[in-house]
């Protein structure tokens, strides 16, 4: 979605934030509405229960992988949803999302030090993150991730490296998710100016100045097939040697593999560039019209006030810049207290106990 607004970033993302506590209670799962989804359900359990035994032997991490076992019939229902309520489909992308996760090799994801390592310049050249999770819930208890576009920088952004740790913040979002049991993520993406601040944290961009991506050395190189992790991710995603190309890629894996994670978006204070791009792109963003996006702002040709924000997130939950009462975003700081806490779990075995 970002890279709508700066060129050649990726769309949003996320760490892990808050750890449910015991005492989190889950929503209970509403009730499918009608027979025929009932039966699509009771097919597609059936379905996947033999095709997770035959995918044993090509992925034996699949019985210890949290995307597949923590909360089992949520994840059914995203996948019936985004199809339709087609079990037949939605059974065969279940399986392309197993093996996906097992040539990506998304477990790595939660081991200690992957989060600093992918977020970092020095170890990660061209990451150029800038989102991650707020570690705040909105009011129905559920996590929500926060992102400040204009760190990024499109002059320095590495294709691959970027999409490799936008997927992995995407991952910890979807565990989160599962693991509360509320219901899906938000986003909120600020477009705005961010206080004439420079990017310390991944992002190298800021300084309220506009990037060229033409002078990215990684697409003058090539590095968007070059420097593909395999043949098959190439063959998959295609050749990332612009900034929409990685676009494209980034929304097909979350659509593909992480459908119903987050259905709603906020864009904060864009300008009508990144409006009117957003016009005709965003048939890519949402898989069967499964995220509902709102622009906030003083303009009157946005939506809403930025004050609406508080219809969905308490004030004590909302960060300072974003009209809250609670801590303040300062710069890109809080990408550092998602990767703190996203490590002391990581430390800790969290995922892996609750699979």
């Amino acid at each position: 979605l970002a890279l709508l607004a700066s060129g050649s970033t990726f769309m949003g993302g996320l760490l892990k934030g808050k750890r449910p506590s015991s005492q989190s209670v889950k929503q209970p799962e509403q009730d499918l509405a009608s027979p025929a989804q009932q039966t699509a359900m009771k097919e597609l359990e059936e379905g996947w229960r033999r095709k997770e035994e035959e995918l044993r032997e090509e992925y034996p991490d699949i019985g210890k992988d949290p995307f597949f076992h923590i909360d089992r019939p949520s994840l059914l229902r995203r996948y019936l949803s985004v199809t339709g309520f087609d079990a037949k489909e939605a059974l065969s992308r279940l399986v392309e999302t197993a093996r996906w996760r097992r040539d990506w090799d998304v477990l790595s994801y939660y081991e200690p030090g992957v989060g600093s390592q992918l977020f970092s310049e020095a170890s990660n050249p061209g990451a150029e993150m800038y989102f991650a999770d707020s570690l705040h819930l909105d009011r129905e208890g559920r996590p929500i991730l926060a992102g400040r576009v204009q760190f990024c920088n499109s002059e320095n952004m590495h294709p691959w490296n970027h999409l490799r740790a936008g997927v992995f913040v995407f991952e910890l979002l979807a565990t989160k998710v599962a693991q509360l049991g509320r219901g899906p993520a938000t986003y909120i993406l600020d477009i705005g100016p961010v206080g004439g601040q420079a990017g310390k944290v991944s992002g190298t961009g800021g300084l309220d100045r506009d990037y060229d991506e033409s002078k990215n050395p990684y697409y003058k190189a090539g590095a968007g097939s070059k420097e593909a992790p395999s043949a098959e991710m190439l063959e998959e995603l295609g050749s990332l040697d612009n900034g929409f190309a990685v676009l494209k890629a980034a929304i097909r894996v979350l659509n593909r593999h992480y459908p119903g994670v987050i259905t709603r978006v906020y864009y904060l204070n864009s300008d009508m560039v990144f409006w009117g791009a957003f016009k005709i792109f965003s048939r890519w963003i949402a898989d069967r019209g499964s995220i509902d996006f709102q622009f906030l702002g003083e303009a009157g040709w946005r939506e809403d006030p930025v004050s609406k924000l508080l219809e969905t997130v308490a004030p004590e939950e909302l960060f300072e810049e974003w009209g809250g009462s609670g801590p303040r975003l300062d710069g890109d700081e809080f990408l550092s207290r998602a990767l703190k806490q996203y490590e002391a779990e990581a430390k800790e075995g969290i995922v892996f106990q609750g699979a």
